[in-house]
């Protein structure tokens, strides 16, 4: 397809617009979106048309200096608003514009810095958690941090942008300035959800070793059309890859169980397995020790004893969470601005 270009060129002069070198690297990305279709990784890659927003990668050619930035076919440099100091050695830069009209640019650099060898997993040093929509997350020493539901609270000033916008004729300047709002508003939401999530996964990373979560068939959850609304808004992919990223940067480890393991319908006192649980059933009491389990914590706690035998590390049965430590981390979560915090207080010694 690279040898097209020449051609394509002819048939379609816009293209003389983009150094070469850019229209290289999307037939490489088509490329490699066939190779996993092919695979059965992803599905079959669809048509991007010229007027929609998207993203071009330059791999050589460009410079910064400063807070300028000179790339091919650009007589004069761009000015940019730099977010941090780059280190290393600059190897290609990708320019992408969103719906709502701003531009970012994003840079991949080779640093000398080596990755940290994974610490020693230990039981004292491990978590676990388990995900929800309405409780975000809980974790096994009984932390739970609330779901700030971003799209809920903006929904109805969604709502009202949107109609405004299906009111106007497709495609006239008056649409296309609602269009602009509905856009912003939507990538505000997206801004407030990615904040949460990289401040739970800097305090977890910077404050245990080893960090246990569920494996989640998400895609298939989203099939359920009454919640799939809530699990788009609480984003439990995206948290999770932060939180591999930021764990494999500090050389803290990170364990994934499988997604069919009875994480919520075992006892995690006796180890009874309760088959009639039902998604409504947040309470439940276990028919053999009659002990009430909370259904996030008692999942969170059989993550950390699912996780800690397939790691092959024995597990910390019995032993409770300091309330210094539990205080300690609780605190750390608030000056991170997260309110929405609270202990379920243990009451029984569990796995």
């Amino acid at each position: 397809m690279s040898s097209l270009i020449p051609l394509l060129k002819k048939e379609y002069p816009w293209l003389n617009e983009i150094n070469s070198q850019s229209i290289q690297q999307v037939v490489m990305h088509l490329d490699s979106a066939f190779h996993g279709f092919f695979k059965k990784i992803t599905r079959y890659p669809r048509f991007k048309k010229k007027r929609n927003s998207g993203s071009f990668s330059v791999p050589q050619h460009f410079s910064i200096d400063g807070n300028h930035l000179t790339r091919p076919k650009f007589k004069a440099p761009l000015r940019l608003i730099m977010h941090r100091e780059i280190q290393g050695t600059m190897h290609s830069l990708t320019i992408s514009k969103t719906s709502s009209g701003k531009y970012y640019v994003s840079i991949l650099s080779e640093t000398q810095n080596e990755i940290p060898e994974s610490r020693e997993i230990k039981p004292s040093t491990t978590v676990s958690m388990d995900v929800g929509i309405t409780e975000f997350i809980t974790l096994s020493n009984g932390i739970q941090i609330s779901n700030p539901k971003n799209l809920k609270k903006s929904e109805k000033k969604l709502a009202k942008r949107q109609r405004q916008m299906a009111k106007k004729q497709k495609g006239s300047n008056n649409w296309n300035r609602v269009r602009i709002k509905v856009a912003t508003l939507q990538e505000h939401v997206a801004n407030q959800r990615m904040d949460f999530h990289n401040r739970i996964s800097d305090v977890l990373t910077r404050q245990y070793d080893t960090m246990i979560t569920e494996g989640l068939n998400v895609s298939g959850m989203m099939k359920n059309h009454k919640l799939a609304k809530s699990i788009a808004d609480a984003g439990w992919h995206s948290f999770f890859t932060m939180l591999k990223t930021k764990a494999l940067s500090r050389g803290k480890n990170t364990i994934e169980i499988g997604m069919f393991d009875p994480s919520s319908r075992m006892c995690s006192h006796c180890g009874y397995i309760y088959d009639d649980l039902k998604l409504s059933e947040r309470t439940w009491t276990c028919p053999r020790c009659n002990i009430t389990h909370d259904r996030e914590w008692n999942a969170a706690i059989n993550i950390k004893r699912f996780g800690l035998i397939k790691a092959r590390v024995p597990t910390d049965s019995g032993k409770l969470t300091p309330v210094d430590t539990i205080a300690s981390i609780i605190s750390l979560l608030e000056r991170e601005g997260i309110r929405q915090v609270k202990w379920l207080k243990q009451e029984a010694p569990r796995f």
